[in-house]
C-alpha cells in the first residue's frame, strides 16, 4: 500500500483527479444554478440577489485564503477543506428553500469553490509538469461537468447535481492528496529577502494597483459577457438548445491556448499579452454591438470569448510574479480575484440597467468603451519578463 501510495504522490494521475474534478465541481454547481432556483419557483429578482452572493463573499474570502496560503504553504490541506466544505454544503442547499439561506449557502459554497483558483493556477505553473498540459484537464472538467449538471436537470434529478458536486470534491481532494504543492521549480526561483518584506507590500506598489485596475476591467467585462451571452444569442433568434452548443464549443476553442501556451507565453511580455487579451475582448464586444445577424456573432464568439478570457487568466499569473515577490504570490493572486468579483458585481448590475433602458447591443458597446480603456491604460505598465512560468 506504501509503495503504490509512493508512486501516486506527485504522478500525472493525481492531477488529472485534481483539475478535471475541481472545475468539474464548479461547473456542477454554477453552470445551471439560475436555472435550478427558477425550477424551485425563485423570482427573477429572488435568483438574481441569490446569485449575487458569490461574488460578495468572494470579496473577503479570496484575500484571507491567500495570506493563509502563503503563511503556512499547505496548499493540499486548504483546498480539501474547502472543496469538502463546499461539497456538504450542496447537500444543505438542495434542502433549503428560504431565500436568505440559499444566499448564504451560495455565497459560502461560490466563494469557497473560487479560493481555490489562484492555487490551481500556481500550482499547476510549478509541478514538474508543463502549465498546458495540466490546466487543460479543467477546460475539459468544466465542460463536462456543465454537461453533467444539464442531464441531470433533465433526466435525473435536478437536486442530484448536488450529490455530483460532493462525489466531484471528494475526488478533487484526493488528487490534491496527490500533487507536488508549491515544491516545483517555480519555488526555487532566488526571491527577495522573504524576511524584510511583508506580505502585503505589494499593496503599495503603484505598478500592482495599475494592474488591478485594469484587470478590474477585463473581468467586470468578461463576467458580464459571461452572463449576458446566452441573452444576446436568443435574442437574436438562436433556440436555447444551440445556444448551449454555441457555449461549448466556444469553451473548448481555449484548449490549443492552454496546450501551447508554453510556446509564447515566457517569451513575450506581460503588457504585449495583455494588450491582446483587451484587443480580442474589444473586438468580440464591437461584433455583439454592431451585427444584428446571428452568424457573424457566433463566430465572434466562438473565436474569443474564451480565448480573451483564459488568455487574461494566464496573464495574471505572469504578471504577478513577475510583480510581486514570491513569498506573496497567492495573497496577490487572491487580492486580483476578489478584485475581479466586486467587477462583476457592478458590471452586471449596471448591464441590467443599460439593456433594459436600451437595448443588449447597447450595452456592449459601453463594454466595448470599458476594455478600449483597459487597452489604454495597460500601455502604462511596467512588467518585467523574468520570472518563467509557462516553460518545462
Amino acid at each position: 500500500m506504501k509503495s503504490l501510495w509512493n508512486r501516486y504522490r506527485g504522478s500525472y494521475f493525481s492531477y488529472i483527479l485534481t483539475y478535471f474534478f475541481y472545475y468539474f465541481s464548479m461547473a456542477v454547481f454554477s453552470s445551471v444554478l439560475a436555472v435550478y432556483l427558477a425550477g424551485q419557483g425563485k423570482s427573477a429578482q429572488e435568483l438574481s440577489f441569490i446569485m449575487s452572493a458569490a461574488g460578495l463573499f468572494s470579496i473577503l474570502l479570496l484575500p484571507v485564503t491567500g495570506w493563509l496560503l502563503d503563511k503556512t504553504l499547505r496548499p493540499r490541506l486548504i483546498s480539501g477543506v474547502l472543496l469538502l466544505s463546499a461539497g456538504m454544503l450542496g447537500l444543505v442547499f438542495s434542502a433549503s428553500h428560504s431565500v436568505w439561506v440559499l444566499f448564504l449557502l451560495d455565497g459560502l459554497i461560490m466563494s469557497a469553490i473560487n479560493s481555490i483558483t489562484p492555487i490551481c493556477e500556481r500550482m499547476a505553473a510549478s509541478s514538474r509538469y508543463r502549465y498546458g498540459s495540466i490546466r487543460v484537464l479543467g477546460t475539459f472538467g468544466y465542460a463536462c461537468g456543465a454537461q453533467a449538471a444539464g442531464f441531470a436537470m433533465e433526466h435525473i434529478a435536478p437536486s442530484f447535481i448536488f450529490v455530483m458536486l460532493l462525489i466531484s470534491a471528494v475526488l478533487s481532494t484526493v488528487g490534491f492528496a496527490g500533487t507536488q504543492g508549491f515544491s516545483g521549480r517555480q519555488d526555487h526561483v532566488p526571491e527577495r529577502s522573504k524576511a524584510s518584506v511583508s506580505r502585503l507590500s505589494f499593496l503599495r506598489d503603484r505598478n500592482f494597483l495599475l494592474f488591478l485596475l485594469c484587470a478590474f476591467l477585463f473581468a467586470g467585462s468578461s463576467g458580464a459577457n459571461n452572463i449576458y451571452s446566452p441573452v444576446l444569442l436568443t435574442g437574436l433568434g438562436l433556440p436555447s438548445g444551440t445556444v448551449g452548443t454555441v457555449l461549448f464549443f466556444s469553451t473548448l476553442v481555449e484548449i490549443p491556448l492552454i496546450l501551447w501556451s508554453h510556446k509564447f507565453m515566457d517569451r513575450l511580455s506581460g503588457k504585449l499579452l495583455f494588450g491582446l487579451s483587451f484587443g480580442m475582448m474589444l473586438l468580440q464586444f464591437l461584433c455583439y454591438g454592431f451585427f444584428r445577424s446571428p452568424l457573424p456573432t457566433v463566430i465572434a464568439m466562438l473565436l474569443l470569448k474564451a480565448t480573451a478570457s483564459t488568455m487574461f487568466m494566464m496573464v495574471s499569473l505572469k504578471i504577478v510574479r513577475n510583480i510581486v515577490d514570491g513569498s506573496s504570490t497567492s495573497t496577490a493572486l487572491s487580492v486580483v480575484n476578489a478584485v475581479n468579483a466586486l467587477s462583476g458585481i457592478l458590471f452586471l448590475n449596471v448591464g441590467g440597467a443599460v439593456a433594459d433602458a436600451l437595448s443588449m447591443q447597447a450595452y456592449y458597446l459601453v463594454l466595448a468603451a470599458a476594455a478600449l480603456v483597459g487597452l489604454l491604460l495597460c500601455l502604462l505598465l511596467k512588467i518585467g519578463n523574468t520570472q518563467r512560468v509557462f516553460s518545462a
